[in-house]
Formats: C-alpha cells, structure tokens, sequence
C-alpha cells in the first residue's frame, strides 16, 4: 500500500486530487465503513474535511459539521499530540463518560491517527466501520505508515488553498478598488463586496449595516454609546433563510421581498453586539459558536446574553459571527456582518481579508458622502450662475449650429466629390477604351460601329450628369424664369406614361395609370412639371421589384382657400428606412446598398424634383411602408401643386381657347 499511496502523490496533479485518491485507498485497503482525513490549522482548528465511503466518491467539506469531526474531536479531545494510531474496538462502551452524538451511534469501531510534517500536526485520518472491530498491531502499522504521504499531500493542499486563496483576493480587491475608483453607485459596491465575500468565504450571509446618529457622531474606543439608528443597506443573498425570517418589516415591503431584511432598522442600544463591535474600534466582533461564546471567558468574544441581540443576527439559526466595524478616522460610519448557518473556525488570513475590505468600504462610504456634499455645492453654485451663463449658452447653441451646418457641408461636398468622380471617370474610361480600338486599323465596321455607339451613350451620360447639375445650380440661384401656360395635365401623363412604357419591358414592369375621364387643366410650367414626372418615373423604374407593377393616379382636390392637383406613383421593390427618409431628396444621396447592387445614378434626380417643385410652388413627400404578404416594400412619391402659378386665376383654365 505504501507504494501505492506514494505513485498517487507522484502522479497526482495537485494535493486535493490526490487526498481524494488516499482516501480511496485507505478505505477500500481497511474494508472501512467510513473514512475520513480532517485537514487542521496550526491551532487544532478544522479548516476541511475528506469523506469516504463505499458507496459513493471521496468529497471534499468546508465548515460542515460532518460526524466525523464530532468524533475526532470525542476522540482526541483528552489527547494534545498523541504520535501512535488511537483504536477503539468499540466505541460506545470505550468513552463512557463522554454522550455519543445521535449522527454517531452507528459507528462502532474507530481508528485514527494524526498527521505531522515538519514537525507540526496538520490533520487526522479516521478509519470507521459500523460493527465493533479489533484493530490489529498489522492495521495500526499500515495507518501509521499511510500517514506520511497523507500529511505531504495535506500540507499541499494547504499551499495551494493559501495560493488559490491569495489570487482569488487579490482580484476581489482589485476588482473593488476599481468600483470605488470608478464612483460606482454605493449601493452597487455594498452589493458587490457582500456577495463575493459569501463566495470566497462559503458562508451563508453577508450584510452590511450604516449608522445614522441622532446627535453629533462619537469616537469608537469609548464606554459611551450613542443615541444611533443601524439601519440594514445591504443583503446577500437578498433573501433570508427561513430559519431566519424577518419579523420587522412595514407591510407594504412584504409582498416586495418576503423574508428580507433589507432597509429594516434598529437602535444601537437594542443590540449588545453592535455596542460590543462599537468600543472594539477597528477590531471586529469575532464569534464562531453563539453557544459557546454565552460561556467563553475571554471577555473579547464573549456575550452575557443571546436575549439583547438585534432579531437580524439570530444566533439560533446563524450561530457563527464575524461583526467588522466600518470606521473612519474614530467614528463608527456602519458595520460588515459575515454569518453562517453552522459553526465555523474563522481563519486569521479570512478575518485580515475582511478587515481590508472593510476599509475599502470605509473609504467609499466617505467619497460617496463627499460627492454628494461637492454635488449639493455644485447644483447651489450653478443655480446663482444660471442667469449669467444664459448668454453664453445662447452663443454656444449658435456656434454648435454653425459647426453642424459646417459639418453637413463638409458631408454634402465629400459625397459630391465621391459620387460626381465616379460618374465622370466611369463614362471617361469607357470612352478612353472605345478610341483606343477605333485607332485599330484593322478594326471591322461592325465593331467601329460598337465602339461609336459607346461613345455616343457615354458622351451623353456626361452631358446628362452636367445638365443636372447646371439645372440645380439654377433652381438654387432663383435663375430659371417660370413660363406657366394652359396644360391638359392628363394629357402630359398619357404621353409619358406611353414613352416609358417600352422602357419598363426589360423588367417586366407594368405601369398602371389611373385618371380621371375628365381634363385636368393646370396652368404652370409644362417643361418643369414633365421633368418631375421623368424623374419620378426613372426613379421607380431602378427600385421597383421584378415583374411588379408602377402605379401612377392624379386628381384634382378643389378646396379653400388653395385648389390642388395630387399626384401618387407608387412602386413594390426595396425599402426605404426610417433614417434615410428626410434625407432622400438631398443632392448626391443614395439609399444603402445601391452602389453593391450596381444601380446607376448619380443622386440627383430627387434632387431636382423637389427642387423644380418647389420651383412651382408646389410640394413633393415620399413614404415607405413593409408588405404584409412579402418583404418587399411600397415607397409612394406624392406631388402636390396649385392649379393656378403666380397672378393667373383660376377661372382662366376654365376658359376654352378661341
């Protein structure tokens, strides 16, 4: 066995992972009932236990009150450093003077053996089995010589919690000190330093409780108590046990978070605890048994009574206690309380640990309350300088609009300078190429011919790309004379709707012109009104979905105090997004993805629509609404223009020509 338990702690990856392989082996080499290893500090304390038995895996146990630690401490409670195995045959008639516990009545025979190394107890190996047993000399020998390698690989574990334990603090403090850094909300930084302190010290509940003072604050270290509030903050878990439920709560709260403590409050007189953790100053309150605390004769963890204790600690149902005052400069701000549902031998390096964090709290308890005092000074200071800063606040607001409109302009001038290169190069380069080939002298008529039509169609696109732009120019400059006349607006759209319509057969597109069987005169610009109509078209001929339908419908709405004449078209194809919509009429603006989808243009057709509306005193909107029955879209453009411009009358388009 000796060898065998040696190759685990060879082989092993880290001492916990080979206490549970021990523990295995000592068991099932003894025929044991129950096996335990109880890990112990330097003062006897039980930090840890490993479990064993036949019928399920070695398990680790932090502060459990387990049977075995019962019985190691029934067994070695008269022995100090006993160094030879301890075997009791049977163990109820071996402790006479001594009451089994209930847990403990199935266990017969007993056989234990401490551990050392380096000279120092660091646990205890209990051998068990339910049946009275009689331990041979061979048996005692085997355990004592199991006890070596068990007390290295305690010894590891040791050293890796310390380390493990030293990293995981680190980062918590870390991480807290990065919150308070960072002005997080108090309430938050109570929240998260109780909930990783239950954590990191598997404990049941962590609170944190402020003192309100009803006169001036007192220094800690006095006998005086003060006339003080203590009101709970801060809980994790944010219920309670149900061991411990709360019995002050306004009921109002109650339906909110049964069971919770949170924002209940008591006297500092009302509880003895708390005047206890008071005149302690920076040290805390530190109970690991309520009951055996009633009785210690060490006045710094004793109490006189468990009768004078606030409801929110309950010693009956958490009867382990650390009470860590949170102090600054002398003055008592509130307390840090870590409780636990069983006993627990609180560590030193657990309680240092506990008084770091609670001096961070400290410290975020006094910035929270500085900035709240700065903020108060802050807000009366900038109330009595409101009336001075209106001015400058008006020059601010006219600044920044001048830098947003320069912004625009910077915006408007980068896509004028993308979009009007683009469509000046492509027509040049594939004018460049046509003439290249036609200089081939061996070139065939008909690819000259090509090649000629290349240039026509791209020379023409250049002329339309400049047209535009000289027409814009021209609408913005107010330079372009309006020259209305008599025009049969139905008769316009019956010619253009005919022209367009051999355009729309690429893609299968259908125009469906819907008017009235009556004229519809307006007396405006002819020339301006069909190159909206141009524009609007073209528009929906490039968006509209494949195989889908144009539909175009002009009416006249005769209404006071301005006669109008409506036009819609409408198209089923891509969508037109709620962000880009008051900007789809702006010069060089393009919908997302037309440039991927390769769809010519430059941007300005909408452009000059509404620009030659307005020309005409009339106005143009768009709308985009989704499909119930596909994921297409319906964009309708809506032109709207008087039926008189400028001094005409109404009564004259009434009149017939002579």
């Amino acid at each position: 066995m000796r060898q065998k338990l040696a190759q685990i702690l060879l082989t092993s990856d880290t001492g916990q992972s080979a206490l549970l392989e021990l523990i295995k082996v000592i068991g099932e080499t003894f025929s044991a009932d129950y096996c335990a290893i109880a890990l112990e500090t330097p003062d006897q304390a039980i930090n840890q236990t490993v479990c064993w038995t036949p019928q399920g895996q070695a398990s680790f146990y932090r502060y459990q009150p387990v049977p075995f630690t019962a019985l190691r401490k029934q067994i070695f409670q008269e022995i100090s450093d006993y160094p030879q195995p301890v075997a009791f045959t049977d163990i109820q008639p071996g402790l006479p003077d001594h009451p089994i516990p209930p847990e403990l009545q199935k266990i017969k025979a007993v056989l234990a053996q401490k551990t050392h190394f380096q000279g120092r107890t660091n646990g205890v190996i209990m051998v068990m089995r339910s049946q009275p047993h009689q331990w041979t000399q061979e048996e005692m020998q085997r355990l004592e010589t199991a006890s070596d390698q068990v007390a290295i690989a305690i010894s590891q574990t040791q050293l890796e919690r310390q380390v493990q334990q030293q990293v995981r603090y680190q980062a918590f403090t870390d991480q807290l000190t990065k919150a308070i850094r960072n002005a997080w909300d108090l309430y938050e930084i109570f929240q998260l330093a109780t909930a990783r302190l239950v954590t990191a010290l598997q404990v049941s509940r962590g609170t944190v409780l402020l003192l309100k003072y009803s006169d001036r604050p007192l220094k800690s270290r006095t006998s005086q108590i003060p006339k003080a509030k203590i009101t709970v903050v801060c809980e994790s878990p944010r219920a309670c046990d149900r061991l411990n439920p709360a019995t002050h709560i306004p009921e109002p709260t109650i339906g909110l978070a049964t069971g919770t403590w949170l924002n209940t409050s008591f006297t500092l007189s009302d509880c003895q605890l708390c005047q206890q953790a008071f005149t302690n100053g920076t040290e805390p309150v530190v109970i690991p048994n309520f009951a055996d605390a009633l009785s210690s004769p060490t006045p710094a963890n004793s109490i006189s009574t468990a009768t004078n204790i606030a409801p929110l600690l309950n010693p009956e149902a958490m009867p382990a206690l650390v009470l860590m005052p949170l102090e600054n400069q002398g003055t008592v701000l509130g307390y840090l309380a870590l409780q636990h549902l069983q006993s627990c031998p609180w560590q030193p390096e657990d309680i240092a640990f506990v008084k770091l964090v609670a001096a961070q709290l400290s410290t975020a308890i006094i910035q929270a309350r500085t900035l709240r005092q700065v903020q108060a000074l802050v807000e009366e200071r900038t109330t009595q300088l409101q009336r001075s800063l209106e001015v400058q606040a008006k020059l601010y607001e006219k600044t920044r609009q001048q830098v947003k409109q320069l912004r625009r302009l910077h915006q408007i001038r980068e896509e004028f300078l993308s979009t009007v290169s683009h469509e000046l190069r492509t027509p040049l380069t594939s004018m460049t190429l046509a003439i290249r080939m036609l200089r081939q002298a061996d070139l065939s008529p008909e690819r000259q011919a090509k090649y000629l039509d290349i240039l026509e169609q791209q020379c023409a696109q250049e002329t339309n790309l400049i047209n535009d732009l000289l027409a814009l120019q021209k609408l913005e400059s107010n330079s372009t004379p309006v020259q209305p006349q008599r025009t049969d607006f139905r008769d316009l759209i019956q010619d253009l709707a005919q022209s367009f319509r051999a355009n729309l057969t690429s893609k299968n597109l259908t125009l469906v012109v819907n008017l009235p069987s009556q004229p519809l005169p307006v007396h405006t610009d002819p020339a301006s009104l069909n190159r909206i109509l141009v524009e609007l078209l073209t528009n929906a001929e490039k968006y509209a979905d494949y195989g889908s339908s144009i539909h175009l419908s002009a009416y006249r709405e005769l209404s006071y105090p301005e006669n109008q004449l409506i036009l819609k078209l409408s198209n089923v194809g891509a969508a037109i997004s709620p962000e880009e919509l008051p900007f789809i009429f702006d010069k060089f603006r393009r919908g997302q993805g037309v440039t991927q989808k390769a769809v010519q243009g430059t941007g300005l057709g909408l452009a000059l629509a509404k620009g030659l509306a307005e020309h005409l005193n009339g106005t143009i909107a768009v709308s985009s609404r989704p499909l119930e029955q596909n994921q297409s879209w319906e964009t309708c453009f809506t032109l709207t223009l008087p039926l008189v411009h400028g001094n005409s009358t109404y009564s004259d388009l009434d009149r017939t020509p002579s």
